[in-house]
């Protein structure tokens, strides 16, 4: 006759966000950072067709934030979550890529073709520059 299993009682483990599968994970940072971009575009609204400092200010700040937390990322010992809830969820959804799509077609639209060409060149070449200062900033200190 073979042999009983008795089961193993479990110990009992507090959860954490750490313990948050990825999609929980980037769902909780999106809704900070969506709250976020919600509550600065409130407070300094662009007219339509208006060129749009906001998002531009917006997608270089997340910009900057980002390059600062992936440098301080790389010298501390951290989760993935971190990862996935701070840079994906929340500076994810605080910068927006689509926005910054619709408001170039809304420049094209107006003929403001400068406006929208100096929109596209700043958003890249500052966005990736923000990027680069936010990284040396945190990497300050090494």
């Amino acid at each position: 006759m073979p042999a009983r299993s008795t089961p193993v009682p479990r110990r009992s483990r507090r959860r954490s966000v750490q313990d948050l599968p990825a999609p929980l994970a980037v769902l909780g940072g999106g809704l900070i950072g969506s709250a976020a971009r919600a509550a600065v575009g409130a407070a300094f609204p662009v007219a339509v067709g208006a060129f749009p400092a906001t998002t531009l200010l917006v997608n270089l700040a997340g910009s900057l934030l980002l390059g600062l937390f992936l440098a301080r990322r790389q010298r501390a010992v951290t989760r993935r979550w971190s990862l996935r809830f701070w840079a994906i969820g929340a500076l994810g959804s605080f910068t927006t890529f689509s926005t910054f799509s619709v408001e170039v077609f809304r420049l094209l639209d107006r003929q403001a073709w400068a406006s929208a060409c100096g929109y596209v060149l700043a958003s890249i070449l500052f966005g990736l520059g923000a990027a680069v200062i936010g990284q040396r900033l945190g990497r300050v200190g090494r």
